[in-house]
């Protein structure tokens, strides 16, 4: 699909450009209004699905030419070297607790490229009974959110649309409340036009009385963070990214590639297509991961591809409607239960 965002002084006028240039078929995904240099506009994001026609005619917009025939025979041709790789792999190599625990990760969706720098590692230990978690432990690392490991002031907390973003900023910050009660705690939101989320962190902040600000550019974000003026701990609550947009250009367009923060991606495991969506979300900033609508999953094995591709760290685990006590901390306990026993965290 073919996913652009037009932006017009009407909406008449941007979806008769939508229509001009994708099509009738155009499905609208997004709108939205907002101010530009003093004036509103109004903001549409199309997609369609692109024909080989139509990708005639855009020439190179989508890559270099035979991007995509080559995309799909490398997919193609990498799938078949793992197919060729697992008879390969003696499993009488490792102990009879390695092989079970290896073919149900399999059987869960861990990727196969994963699977293989698995049994590397066991095969390559010299001790035979290695204890499985201990492997598995070496490649998800787990970073529980608390003030010891994230002394951050700043907090940004991004991912897709869709994951629970601003649910999980309301449920670290009663979580930063009650682990540490005296801590002042303050709210941003970058996305200022956009309802249910924008309502829902807006009152709940005023329940709680924790400072609310609205920051969508960098002159409003300055002011907001000048404005939470002695507080321990802010939540920058950052909008989803478009599909031409990337995290690191984000933060530079609001002022903030130059704070002291940590960054926290929250997806959900039956989110599609996370390891490419997970290249827009990079960041110079040190980051982990937050796991949310584990209760809404029938499989957890991304947890695990997630954390061997990426390296980041889980720093928490999310369940359930309740904003009370269905966040907590991660630790490696919780993780393996979740994902070797389908058994949620318990809050």
């Amino acid at each position: 699909m073919q996913v652009k965002t037009y932006i017009g002084n009407s909406t008449k006028e941007v979806l008769d450009a939508i229509k001009s240039e994708l099509g009738s078929e155009a499905v609208i995904l997004s709108s939205r209004e907002r101010q530009k240099d003093g004036r509103r506009v109004y903001e549409i994001t199309a997609g369609a699905e692109r024909t080989e026609q139509t990708k005639k005619e855009k020439g190179n917009s989508a890559g270099p030419s035979g991007w995509d025939d080559w995309h799909k025979e490398w997919s193609k041709l990498k799938e078949q070297i793992y197919m060729l790789m697992q008879p390969s792999m003696q499993m009488d190599k490792l102990s009879p607790h390695q092989r079970v625990a290896l073919e149900y990760l399999q059987r869960e969706g861990v990727e196969n490229e994963v699977i293989v720098e698995f049994y590397n590692i066991l095969v390559s230990n010299k001790t035979e009974e290695s204890s499985m978690l201990k492997v598995l432990a070496s490649l998800v690392p787990v970073k529980s959110f608390c003030f010891e490991n994230y002394p951050q002031r700043v907090h940004i907390i991004t991912g897709p649309y869709g994951v629970g973003k601003t649910s999980t900023v309301l449920r670290l910050a009663l979580l930063r409340k009650q682990q540490i009660p005296h801590h002042r705690v303050a709210f941003i939101n970058t996305d200022s036009l956009r309802g249910n989320g924008r309502v829902v962190l807006r009152h709940w902040a005023d329940l709680s009385g924790f400072p609310y600000f609205e920051a969508p550019d960098k002159e409003t974000m300055f002011g907001a963070l000048k404005a939470c003026g002695d507080a321990n701990c802010i939540f920058i609550d950052m909008q989803g990214l478009a599909k031409n947009e990337n995290l690191e250009d984000k933060l530079h367009m609001l002022g903030l590639d130059s704070l002291q923060a940590h960054v926290h991606v929250v997806l959900s495991p039956h989110y599609q297509y996370l390891k490419e969506l997970l290249k827009r979300y990079k960041s110079s900033f040190p980051a982990s991961v937050m796991w949310t609508k584990l209760d809404e999953a029938e499989h957890f094995a991304e947890l695990i591809n997630i954390a061997v591709w990426t390296g980041m760290p889980i720093s928490a685990l999310s369940f359930g409607a309740e904003l009370q006590g269905s966040l907590l901390p991660a630790d490696e306990a919780q993780i393996w239960r979740l994902i070797l026993k389908h058994q949620l965290p318990k809050g």
